[in-house]
């Protein structure tokens, strides 16, 4: 409510009940004060509706959830026991490394819950989530990475609750603008938005279709069903929840390496790969050649190829991608090399183009995109990355024997 934070919690809420065939009918931000929170509550429990809390856990004075619900309920707040347990150790630890530098009973309030609630384990923080059963109130901490980790949970205890749910399905398609989606959905299934409330989400690059259908029976949910089909054929090779992922899952399961040889994207792919737990057996790392001098120096990129050509071309990104796959031992590789703006443009190259890398060791087969991507340098970059992974998974995973987009822009060098 100053201004300092962002509420994510709201956008996480509102896709995940979308998902499940709800839908978020109203969202507040409220200050920390008792009346206002209070008066909030009771009005949406006269809806009968779920009633998402989030924040309010914690140990601090302004952190009001657990004593205002007891207020609410004619409560009392009790330990839970496990929190407690957690609270205790870690607080105590800390005590011999920074005595007296904090209070034990001070930390033990966020341990706390109403005596007639039901906890939530909180696997990545210490304040257990609350849920009251009678008012469908769930109260969750106001970090996103611990409601994350209490959101299996949270989803059990909805779909035991909920009975009648719409029917709908969240479709990711890589590589397609919303333009060109709306465009050939329209003339994949006629009249769709007769028979489907449609909407659409940005990812870094394509778009998160929102299906949903109107008949919440079996009938909706057939129709659905040939709606996605439809959709998986006619974007073969472009529907996957998270092509990084995929890549990653193939790695490990093969016992693949895997490195990155970074310009233009700045570290980025090696930020999102290491953002995954557990790539370390996998991983090789990522080199961040911004320079000409350090694709010449720690990949091996010839420098009179890069006079004759460019930093900005096939042959850089082909070198730079065989280059940091023989410098790390790495089985498979990407390069990104390009031009993020605003200056540096030419005609023939111009602002957002990019030339990405792949590289094969095991076969010695290296391939390499061009693409546009004029969209300013955070989008110019997250596309990059994006177009990256997505022909990597295609390469690896050869639907349709490759003739896939990005991938079937990628040539044999």
């Amino acid at each position: 409510m100053n201004g300092f934070v962002l509420d994510r919690n709201t956008q996480f809420f509102a896709s995940e009940l979308y998902a499940l065939g709800l839908e978020l009918v109203e969202s507040r931000i409220l200050h920390d004060d008792p009346q206002q929170i209070l008066a909030t509550w009771k009005e949406y429990a006269e809806t009968g509706d779920i009633i998402l809390n989030s924040g309010g856990l914690g140990p601090t004075t302004d952190d009001l959830t657990v004593d205002l619900l007891c207020e609410w309920q004619g409560d009392q707040p009790v330990y839970e026991p496990q929190a407690e347990k957690r609270t205790r150790y870690f607080f105590e630890k800390r005590a011999k490394l920074q005595p007296n530098s904090y209070s034990l009973e001070t930390a033990l309030r966020q341990a706390r819950i109403p005596s007639r609630a039901v906890a939530i384990k909180n696997p990545v923080g210490l304040a257990p989530g609350i849920y009251l059963p009678e008012l469908n109130f769930f109260a969750l901490p106001g970090f996103p990475d611990e409601i994350k980790g209490m959101w299996p949970e949270v989803l059990r205890r909805i779909e035991e609750t909920v009975a009648v749910r719409w029917i709908t399905r969240v479709i990711p398609i890589w590589g397609v603008g919303e333009s060109q989606l709306f465009t050939e959905l329209c003339s994949l299934v006629p009249a769709i938005d007769k028979k489907f409330s449609v909407g659409v989400h940005a990812l870094p690059w394509g778009c998160r279709l929102f299906l949903r259908a109107r008949a919440r029976d079996a009938e909706g949910e057939a129709a659905v069903a040939e709606v996605a089909g439809i959709l998986e054929a006619h974007f073969a090779g472009q529907v996957i929840e998270d092509p990084l992922a995929g890549v990653l899952d193939y790695c490990k399961e093969k016992k693949l390496k895997l490195a990155v040889a970074e310009s233009c994207t700045g570290g980025l792919a090696a930020k999102q790969i290491t953002d995954i737990p557990g790539v370390s057996a996998i991983f090789s790392g990522g080199v961040v050649s911004y320079a000409n001098e350090a694709k010449t120096v720690l990949i091996d990129v010839p420098p009179e190829m890069i006079a004759a050509q460019g930093a900005v071309s096939p042959e850089v990104a082909a070198s730079m991608a065989s280059g940091v796959a023989r410098k790390l031992h790495a089985d498979l590789s990407l390069s990104f090399t390009g031009i993020a703006g605003p200056d540096g443009g030419s005609e023939s190259k111009p602002v957002g183009t990019v030339f990405i890398g792949l590289h094969d060791s095991r076969t010695g087969e290296t391939r390499v995109g061009r693409f546009l991507f004029p969209f300013g340098r955070a989008r110019f970059r997250n596309a990059t990355v994006a177009t990256g992974f997505l022909a990597l998974w295609q390469y690896l995973h050869q639907p349709n024997g490759g003739r896939v987009f990005p991938l079937s822009s990628f040539q044999h060098t």
